[in-house]
């Protein structure tokens, strides 16, 4: 009986996260959100499907204009630079907690002796 509530259980939170996956919604490629601007969208729309998608593209200075050209209005391309910027100190601070940690520079305000040999 125990087995069976442990495998019942476990089978509810495999579907829970399946179900939680596919809900989340892909993110927009610049073909997207040309299209989203052709279609009439006004520039906070466009930015709220952005946000909404989690969506982060990496633009070199061509390509920004190359979505301006196809009518991207400047809030959105401010939004788009914005949020890479954003994205890539996040990764910066995440690779400096992978070589420092929590306790880089010490417990307590005392530094960490080095290991003898």
């Amino acid at each position: 009986m125990r087995t069976l509530g442990f495998c019942l259980s476990l089978l509810l939170a495999l579907a829970a996260g399946c179900a939680s996956m596919e809900s989340a919604p892909k993110p927009l490629s610049g073909a997207d959100i040309v299209f989203l601007a052709k279609r009439g969208k006004s520039a906070p729309q466009i930015v709220e499907e952005i946000r909404r998608s989690d969506t982060v593209l990496f633009l070199q200075a061509a390509e920004i204009v190359g979505l301006r050209d196809s009518g991207v209005p400047m809030e959105v391309l401010d939004y788009l630079q914005r949020a890479q910027i954003e994205e890539i100190r996040r990764r910066e601070r995440q690779q400096m907690m992978m070589y420092y940690g929590p306790l880089h520079g010490g417990f307590g305000g005392f530094p960490i002796a080095p290991a003898r040999r």
